[in-house]
């Protein structure tokens, strides 16, 4: 029996370098996402964008069983047979065709349940497309993880936003396609990544429906999907209530906020992911190194991301009008709460990735089901007392909180993580946090009397960077800063004293 091979090389190593690639390719994406969204938010209406982010509810539901988790289950596996990579091709087949049908039929149902626009529905069916490819790749998707090929998947993931989801939408928005311009972008991005994935990693096309074969993959693809679709409820549930009581109008300047908040943040916490779940599967029988490694992420995570988080909540007022135009000053209202609450999404990913690579995936379940009870009855009060959009955004934040502290709790149980480490991590982050908050007011409060906002802005961000790149340089006293030396995620110009 053949096995499918894989990637040689110090795990550590290969870990970093991935890191290196995954990273470079989310700034890559991050710096064409600036402008395109830019052109867009004052090409079409909030609305456009609300319809779509309603679509993307429902189907996002449908997707965590079109892929069944068989993506993670390929890289999580100990062992790994081409019998095993045609059984997960085979799944993906018949899930991802499943979901097709079930949207197309269903969404007619789902839109008058959800008291949505018509427009909807076509809306809605055009988009399982883009599902079901993502569901046909996740084969492909899974061995070039398993395998550690992290510039072949930067380079896929980088490559199919611009050519697959940039280049129709932008094509189709400058000639008044409206709403069907988002469609095209998301369609084509996801069919485009699907078939490149393939190219770089081909496997045996024709799919095994063999019952015995598929039990494992399917039980802990199964129990991914269902923990996943516990995290899409939790994750969605403000989106939902905010297009019931609002429209369509605000939850375009809902889901434009949430992008301003959460674009850099998810495109890091993503991009570790891919090289942290196929690197922590391979030491999943090894606590000691397991809890080495986690208090490692969380001394580097808490460094870079709270304050990122807070440098774009300090800057929202400023950013949304420069970036997304006039109209959307909802939105800039919203980033501040929605970029805690995506701080402590990003943060809490981790653990979630660890618990995955050890196969306790009913341990984030148990979790998730906690934060899903705190997340309902906070909207429950929300609705009751009609605090509208904000009222949604503070109960999103109270139900990461939940989340973390469970995680945290449970790591230590599990793994051992010391609190005192996790302390000193959350600590510094937060002061750090506090310095670049500090910064951008003062710019802020000088500049505003006798210069444009634009420039007040780009004024407060160079001051941001520089505040980072002074910790960089002489905050070698920082556990975070240690970290990162260590790795050799440093620009050698930053390479500094220990402060």
């Amino acid at each position: 029996m053949t096995v499918v091979p894989t990637a040689e090389g110090g795990l550590t190593g290969r870990a970093v370098r991935g890191m290196r690639w995954t990273l470079l390719g989310s700034v890559a994406t991050f710096a064409v996402q600036i402008p395109y969204t830019a052109v867009l938010s004052r090409l079409l209406p909030p609305a456009d964008f609300g319809l779509v982010a309603l679509a993307m509810l429902m189907l996002s539901c449908v997707n965590y069983f079109a892929q069944g988790g068989l993506s993670s289950a390929v890289v999580q596996r100990d062992g790994l047979t081409e019998r095993d990579v045609r059984t997960a091709f085979g799944l993906s087949l018949l899930t991802g065709s499943t979901g097709l049908v079930l949207v197309w039929f269903a969404a007619p149902f789902v839109v008058t349940l959800l008291a949505g626009p018509r427009q909807l529905i076509p809306v809605t069916q055009a988009l399982a497309i883009a599902f079901t490819a993502t569901a046909l790749g996740a084969t492909a998707s899974g061995l070039l993880r398993r395998n550690m090929r992290y510039r072949a998947v930067a380079v896929t993931e980088f490559g199919s936003y611009v050519f697959g989801y940039c280049g129709p939408g932008l094509a189709l928005a400058l000639t008044g396609a409206g709403v069907w311009s988002l469609v095209a972008a998301a369609v084509g991005q996801s069919v485009l990544r699907a078939a490149w994935t393939y190219a770089l990693e081909p496997h045996d096309p024709r799919p095994l429906f063999d019952r015995i074969a598929m039990a494992p993959t399917a039980s802990f693809g199964a129990k991914v999907s269902g923990v996943g679709l516990l995290e899409f409820v939790n994750s969605n549930m403000d989106t939902a209530l905010v297009g019931r009581f609002g429209g369509t109008a605000v939850l375009g300047q809902y889901s434009r906020a949430g992008f301003v908040a959460t674009l850099p943040l998810e495109q890091l916490g993503t991009a570790a992911s891919k090289v942290l779940l196929p690197a922590l599967s391979r030491i999943q029988h090894e606590r000691a190194r397991l809890a080495a490694a986690y208090t490692d992420l969380t001394a580097v995570t808490t460094l870079l991301f709270l304050p990122l988080a807070t440098f774009i909540a300090a800057l929202s007022g400023r950013l949304v009008p420069l970036l997304l135009g006039a109209r959307w000053t909802v939105a800039a209202a919203l980033v501040p709460l929605l970029a805690a609450s995506a701080v402590l999404g990003v943060i809490v990913h981790f653990p979630a990735v660890l618990a995955e690579a050890l196969g306790q995936v009913g341990r984030k379940a148990v979790i998730q089901g906690a934060r899903l009870v705190t997340v309902a009855v906070g909207a429950g009060c929300a609705v009751w007392w009609g605090s509208g959009v904000i009222g949604f955004a503070l109960v999103m934040l109270g139900g990461r909180i939940v989340e973390h502290l469970l995680y945290v709790v449970w790591l230590r149980a599990v793994v051992g993580v010391s609190a005192r480490s996790l302390a000193i991590a959350y600590g510094q982050g937060a002061a750090v946090a506090g310095l670049l908050a500090g910064t951008v007011a003062v710019v802020d409060r000088l500049g505003r009397p006798v210069l444009p906002a634009p420039v007040v802005a780009g004024c407060a961000a160079l001051a941001g960077v520089a505040v980072a790149a002074l910790v960089l340089r002489f905050g070698g006293w920082l556990a975070g800063v240690q970290m990162l030396r260590a790795r050799g995620l440093v620009p050698g110009l930053l390479k500094g004293g220990a402060g």
